[in-house]
């Protein structure tokens, strides 16, 4: 056989039996994800972390599926950004930033960002102080009151000129009633 059909072959092996390196999740790993994903109370980061992040491809995969329900793929996300923050930037990224997207799930995105993205959250966050749906602007200024400094300097400046009611005034006030907070934060 010739390298080129060799290679052929090699490389037909690898698209239909996945790589080797790609272990399956043990199933009764799989089920406690399930588990979790399905629970009607709000699961703790200390119950994701006990999984351990060999669980993270499962949460990836029903993050991403778009059959599955909008929150049940938020809270596969919020736990992706506990485990693995480095994989699930870039799907933060892109779910946040898409309009065909169900808000339940942007607005998720939304609340993982400071999480995963670190000191870029803020800039990455303002544009959507400025998104057609109200749910999305006011998760992003709740996201960016969370996140810091950088995060409220960007909504004092956003606040300006806005109406009281607006939730970015808000989100801009509840960071500077912190910033005056004499109790030290534990």
């Amino acid at each position: 056989m010739s390298a080129r059909p060799a290679g052929l072959a090699a490389l037909a092996a690898l698209l239909l039996f996945g790589s080797a390196a790609a272990e399956p999740v043990d199933a009764g790993l799989r089920s406690r994800v399930e588990g979790l994903l399905g629970a009607y109370r709000a699961v703790t980061v200390a119950e994701w972390q006990a999984l351990g992040p060999e669980v993270a491809p499962v949460l990836e995969d029903v993050a991403r599926d778009a059959r599955e329900l909008p929150t049940r793929r938020a809270r596969a996300l919020a736990a992706l950004g506990v485990l693995r923050p480095d994989t699930a930037a870039p799907l933060v990224r892109q779910l946040a930033s898409d309009w065909t997207v169900p808000v339940p799930l942007r607005t998720a995105a939304l609340d993982v960002a400071p999480g995963v993205l670190g000191a870029d959250a803020p800039l990455f966050l303002a544009p959507f102080l400025r998104d057609r749906e109200p749910r999305v602007r006011r998760r992003s200024a709740e996201a960016l009151a969370a996140s810091g400094a950088a995060g409220c300097r960007v909504l004092t400046t956003e606040a300006k000129g806005r109406s009281a009611s607006d939730p970015v005034v808000s989100a801009a006030a509840a960071c500077g009633s912190r910033s005056r907070d004499p109790t030290p934060d534990r």
